[in-house]
């Protein structure tokens, strides 16, 4: 499963929590094996991923162990969907092996039991309520965009974050539908700059909720060097910079000397969300949700 370089856009509409996915070419691969004694193995750390493991099992009737090995090279803490990845790919590793099948809808459903979810696992790009499951709307597929994702030392307990969010004032919740009407446009014209133009704008509106004290930096470079704009994980520390697929590499060029020695930076594809060999989950068992909550 893909991991992601935080959101397009993301914020409150009528309140309800959402966000616009932005899958990367980073991967979280999981193998799961049958174990004799019924227990559940997993490697140290992963708690999410047991839980993931023991609530598939219980989904699918099948009293018998497992034992996962997980293979990722998604960075952790950071706002880049590791544990989403994790979980996501545990229950499709789980149920394959035992041959039953899940769909999108159980997926989400086991993931949101554990954590706030972001929806990388879906195919596409998709616009989903992370935090209860209430809106859901794939948006449309990957653009022709590369990131320079910037990646600082520091981490951040999504979980706890969340649970200290608090809600969107009117004026904010105008700006966040419009930058959520734009990133969708864009994303269905195929318009770049918009989305560009979308995902900067989020980026400043989640400074109130968690600030990135270089974010203006960040963006006053991706506007003098050619890049498109600059999208954030609201709930994370990463920031990525958004290019022209072709474009990546040479923008990282120019702006290199300005990106701090301790922080890691590199650049990445945008991508459909799902698996990463083409296997992709059938989105319509969700209930497509966004004309209830009156955003569309």
């Amino acid at each position: 499963m893909p991991g992601s370089c935080g959101e397009l856009v993301q914020g409150i509409i009528n309140g309800i929590n959402f966000h616009i996915t932005c899958p990367i070419n980073r991967y979280s691969r999981v193998t799961a094996s049958v174990t004799k004694d019924g227990s559940i193995k997993i490697p140290d750390g992963l708690e999410k991923a047991r839980a993931a493991a023991k609530k598939t099992l219980e989904l699918i009737g099948i009293p018998h162990g497992v034992e996962i090995e997980i293979k990722s090279d998604i960075p952790r803490g950071k706002g880049m969907a590791s544990s989403t990845a994790d979980i996501a790919a545990v229950v499709v590793a789980v149920s394959e092996l035992f041959a039953s099948p899940v769909s999108a809808k159980e997926i989400t459903d086991v993931a949101l039991s554990i954590e706030p979810t972001d929806g990388t696992f879906f195919d596409g790009i998709v616009a989903f309520d992370h935090l209860a499951g209430r809106m859901f709307e794939k948006v449309g597929d990957a653009l022709p965009l590369e990131i320079i994702v910037l990646e600082p030392p520091e981490f951040l307990d999504t979980v706890a974050f969340n649970k200290k969010k608090r809600a969107a004032a009117d004026a904010e919740e105008l700006l966040t539908k419009e930058a959520f009407e734009m990133a969708v446009q864009g994303i269905r014209t195929k318009d770049l700059h918009l989305v560009g133009k979308a995902a900067t704008l989020s980026s400043i509106l989640n400074q109130r909720l968690l600030a990135k004290p270089v974010l203006n930096n960040v963006i006053d470079v991706c506007k003098r060097k050619g890049g498109l704009g600059v999208n954030v994980a609201h709930s994370g520390t990463v920031m990525g910079i958004l290019a022209e697929r072709g474009y990546g590499s040479r923008l990282f060029e120019r702006i290199s000397h300005y990106i701090p020695r301790h922080w890691d930076a590199y650049v990445v594809d945008m991508i459909n969300g799902g698996g990463p060999t083409g296997q992709r989950l059938e989105n319509r068992e969700v209930e497509n949700r966004l004309n209830y909550c009156g955003i569309s």
